[in-house]
């Protein structure tokens, strides 16, 4: 064990005072790791359960042994308890921001979501989850796991806890919520619901989603697990009383889908849900988007896309991180790291050929991320481009785009419209130059070229074009342009599907300030003051 500094002895006083009602202690005497590296490994608990942990290291202590989950790593950091007899009442844990990136991390009991902790810059910080309820019984584990990729190291100690202490459970909600509704805009649904009223209120609501009809019915006692991926046809959303709105994002293109909506109370093996007579459902439609093309380099390779070298040795390269939360991406410089030296360069990225005859419109977005000082990279379109190789026997065209700001921010390009050069033989790319006084490096991802074949008054990809998010991602601070004025108000929702946030818009130009937000990806839903058609972006808190 490490030398036990007086400091340290006071703090663990302290703890020890403030659980000495609890009924159990867990200090992680028994975590092996005390160095830098992430490692994966189980220990004894002093419970004498075995605990796991996932990418975790042992540098950053609170007091002595403490286990400090790491950021963006594969598999995500994680730690687990062992099995806990005579479930869990309310427990609280000590923790602290090891680095510079703040804190998000969620605890689970029993794969139920019950609680989450957070920092703003505070790193070395020693904090208190405060009390969290989870009132459930009989066996019971619990896992603290970071929120998402943007997570920052955080350590964790002195987890206190009370067993289940009985007592009586809330009966069923008495009625459901009213005015059930779903909107498709784009390839995202919004939900709508008015909460429900009577003697026993819901604490919240299980939404099942699916492209069938024949939706499951909850049963008591049994939580469901939070799935908003739609790409296997089902999914569900826990949404907590008084959001009164969710959202599921990414959806095929014309697929009808179907919710319906169950109120409940209490949690775990205690949540009772109102299943007597008709429960609310809702559908909507996807339209006709397509994507046509979408590359997000994951597979360390260019894809369909064409690197070509025209001046220069530096060339358009695959790197296996760095891209968007840590994954891989593109990269074009003009430094060579070897020699220290920055040459004079000439590259093109181009897009394989795009059949956009049978579309009414479409557009490309991406992001992109740089550093350093030179020139910037242009997006450029061509419709005369034969695909051999000699992007100068083609004439090109600029397109503009939302360019990164420098120190490697990522960027979203915003909706870029290409439906000025529909037709048959289409080819987009990214243009970098460089000389060898100054030599910008510049990061491209996620890819997603997409085209509607129907196309009315305020279509989606009109209304997504009209409207700009800046920066994003965000440390908070969100500049909306409107240089029309068409939208009335922006929903933010959770990447849940719950709101967060409803700000009214009443300017060209409006700053919403999201400071108070945790980390991680929202989505903005802007409404059209005429038409009440929505359009979504995906916003980045980091």
């Amino acid at each position: 064990m490490k030398k036990l500094f007086l400091s340290t002895a006071i703090l663990l006083v302290m703890a020890l005072i403030n659980v000495s009602f609890a009924d159990g202690l867990e200090t992680f005497a028994n975590y092996p790791e005390d160095g830098n590296s992430y490692q994966d490994g189980s220990f004894t608990g002093q419970d004498g359960s075995t605990w796991e942990y996932w990418q975790c290291r042992g540098d950053q202590p609170i007091t002595d042994e403490t286990p400090c989950l790491g950021k963006d790593r594969t598999p995500t950091s994680e730690v687990t308890s062992g099995t806990i007899a005579d479930g869990l009442g309310t427990f609280s844990f000590d923790y602290m921001q090891a680095f510079s990136t703040s804190v998000n991390l969620d605890i689970y009991v029993n794969d139920i979501l019950v609680g989450n902790v957070t920092s703003n810059g505070e790193q070395g910080v020693i904090k208190n989850s405060g009390d969290i309820v989870a009132d459930i019984d009989g066996d019971v584990t619990v896992t603290f796991v970071q929120n998402n990729t943007g997570a920052g190291q955080v350590s964790i100690d002195n987890w206190a806890y009370t067993s289940f202490g009985g007592g009586t459970p809330d009966p069923e909600p008495t009625n459901y919520p009213t005015d059930f509704s779903a909107l498709a805009n784009g390839t995202n649904i919004s939900l709508e619901w008015t909460d429900a009223v009577g003697a026993q209120l819901p604490s919240k609501y299980i939404i099942f989603a699916g492209t069938s009809a024949s939706l499951p019915v909850p049963v008591d006692g049994t939580p469901v697990t939070d799935d908003s991926d739609l790409s296997d046809g089902s999914g569900a959303l826990n949404i907590s009383y008084g959001a009164e709105a969710a959202m599921f994002a990414s959806l095929m293109a014309n697929e009808t889908y179907y919710f319906v909506i169950y109120p409940y109370t209490n949690i775990g093996t205690n949540s009772d849900y109102k299943t007597d007579g008709t429960a609310p459902t809702a559908d909507a439609t996807i339209g006709n988007i397509q994507t046509i093309e979408s590359e997000d380099f994951d597979d360390l390779t260019f894809g369909n896309w064409t690197p070509i070298s025209v001046v220069g040795d530096q060339v358009w390269e695959v790197i296996d991180s760095y891209g968007l939360g840590g994954t891989p991406c593109v990269k074009m410089t003009g430094y060579d790291s070897g020699s220290s030296t920055t040459f004079a360069n000439e590259d093109w990225l181009i897009s394989p050929l795009l059949d956009l005859d049978t579309f009414t419109s479409a557009n490309i977005t991406f992001w992109n991320a740089m550093n350093y000082t030179g020139d910037d990279m242009e997006l450029k379109v061509s419709t005369d481009y034969d695909g051999g190789g000699d992007p100068y026997s083609a004439t090109w065209t600029n397109l503009s785009y939302t360019m990164s700001p420098g120190g490697w921010t990522w960027t979203e390009s915003g909706t870029v419209d290409l439906t000025s050069y529909i037709g048959p033989s289409v080819y987009v790319a990214f243009f970098y130059t460089c000389n060898d006084e100054g030599s910008k490096t510049w990061e491209v991802d996620e890819i997603s070229i997409m085209g509607e074949t129907e196309v009315g008054i305020n279509s989606t990809f009109d209304m997504a074009a009209q409207i700009s998010i800046y920066p994003n991602p965000s440390s908070g601070m969100v500049q909306i342009s409107d240089p029309e004025n068409n939208f009335s108000n922006v929903t933010i929702m959770a990447i849940t599907g719950s709101i967060v946030k409803e700000v009214k818009l009443n300017s060209e130009i409006s700053m919403i300030d999201l400071r108070e937000l945790e980390s991680g990806i929202y989505f903005m839903t802007f409404t059209d003051k005429n038409s009440e058609k929505q359009v979504s972006k995906k916003l980045i808190i980091q």
